[in-house]
């Protein structure tokens, strides 16, 4: 019995505004479906934010779902696990279970709350919705619901007792998927520990974007994702691509299967005078891009500015030298030399003064993510789209509970 294990996928991400991510991030699953299809394995499993937003664009939605009928074609199901990023916050049907339905030997076990006729207890119910027999494997799959922090980790603690006990009882080979973060691993939204896993044979878990795998006792593996989002995760040095696992033997052999992606890479530069800026930036990402060969690179660009310097110089050099180089800048910009320092993303697309987006991030130094979903819930507010102003509203709440953990 092998399977294949992926999470964090994120089709439809944008980040930076910028096509070439969003294109990549596509390439890096298609590139992953091609190895799928090569290995023909028994089994996928994505565990977790296989999109990017609850209500994907078309063209994302319609790629996935192509991909997913290429990959059962051969005969080979999908466990999907619900994520963050594929729940919406309102009690409706989600995208997962819109295509679990359209598309045969797809599966995407959602709890749905509702009464216990039985007398059983609501966590033993919570495992029968969420459990299913796969080629002679049970698979369990732990349900994600948007909920606070405090509540998800005394679910947890309800709950991931009862999957051990199914697992006990039913025997057999066994894989528990999950999409959330455990401690020691990632400790700022952990809900459990290591030891509060389930006696699975296997442990597929998504969340953490950084690839993580543990060969004992117990075997769990966070794949990561499948591309670098932000610069953050552009200096992991980890392999990207699908985990193989073969549940053949007493203890599973887990093995990594790389797939190629656009160079990513980070550089620092220091400026303080304008008439070093397109020397200086030119100079590196001539550099930059020689390394990276034949396909242009995303360089994410560290610059500090000294007090003489205008951003609005520094990003018209960057767009010009990224259009004479075909590379991709993202710039990351930091102010020295002034009592109130601070540092603030800007994409590397044109920008006009009067843009709010460019006002905000420039003047009140807001993140440009942030600024770009405020204007879109003025609009929401303004066209009276409640569906929408709670989608926004949860995007907000995740990227301010992101910043919080990194000042934390």
């Amino acid at each position: 019995m092998q399977i294949i294990h992926m999470s964090d996928l994120h089709i439809g991400a944008k980040p930076h505004n910028e096509p070439t991510i969003y294109n990549d991030i596509i390439e890096a699953f298609n590139n992953s479906v091609e190895i799928i299809k090569q290995e023909k394995p028994d089994l996928v499993v994505i565990a977790g934010d296989i999109f990017h937003t609850p209500k994907p664009d078309n063209d994302s939605l319609r790629f996935v779902m192509t991909k997913f009928r290429e990959i059962t074609s051969f005969n080979i199901p999908i466990i999907l696990a619900h994520g963050e990023h594929d729940t919406p916050g309102r009690r409706e049907s989600t995208i997962l279970q819109v295509i679990s339905s359209a598309l045969d030997k797809v599966y995407a076990p959602y709890y749905e709350s509702k009464p216990s006729s039985s007398g059983e207890s609501i966590y033993s119910n919570i495992v029968k919705d969420t459990w299913m027999k796969v080629r002679g494997l049970n698979i369990f799959v732990y349900p994600f619901k948007k909920m606070s922090q405090e509540k998800r980790k005394l679910l947890s603690k309800q709950l991931l007792p009862y999957y051990n006990k199914f697992i006990k009882r039913e025997g057999g080979k066994s894989v528990f998927v999950g999409h959330f973060s455990i401690d020691p691993i990632f400790v700022y939204d952990a809900i459990a520990t290591e030891d509060d896993l389930p006696e699975a044979n296997y442990i597929a878990l998504g969340h953490v974007h950084k690839r993580h795998i543990i060969r004992g006792p117990k075997y769990f593996v966070y794949p990561g994702s499948l591309y670098p989002l932000d610069i953050k995760e552009a200096e992991y040095k980890n392999k990207r691509g699908p985990i193989l696992v073969d549940l053949s033997s007493d203890e599973p052999s887990i093995e990594e299967i790389g797939i190629p992606i656009r160079s990513n890479v980070i550089g620092d530069l220091e400026i303080s005078d304008e008439k070093q800026i397109d020397k200086k930036i030119k100079g590196f990402v001539e550099v930059k891009r020689i390394q990276a060969g034949h396909k242009k690179p995303i360089i994410y660009l560290r610059i500090r500015m000294g007090k003489n310097v205008y951003s609005r110089v520094v990003l018209q050099s960057i767009e010009r030298v990224g259009k004479e180089t075909d590379v991709v800048i993202i710039p990351i910009l930091e102010r020295v030399g002034i009592k109130e320092e601070g540092t603030y993303p800007i994409s590397s697309s044109d920008r006009n003064s009067l843009d709010p987006v460019f006002v905000m991030v420039n003047s009140l130094k807001i993140k440009e993510e942030v600024a770009k979903l405020l204007i879109e819930l003025r609009d929401a507010s303004l066209n009276e789209n409640d569906e929408k102003v709670d989608e926004i509203l949860s995007a907000l709440s995740t990227t301010a509970y992101n910043d919080l953990k990194v000042w934390m």
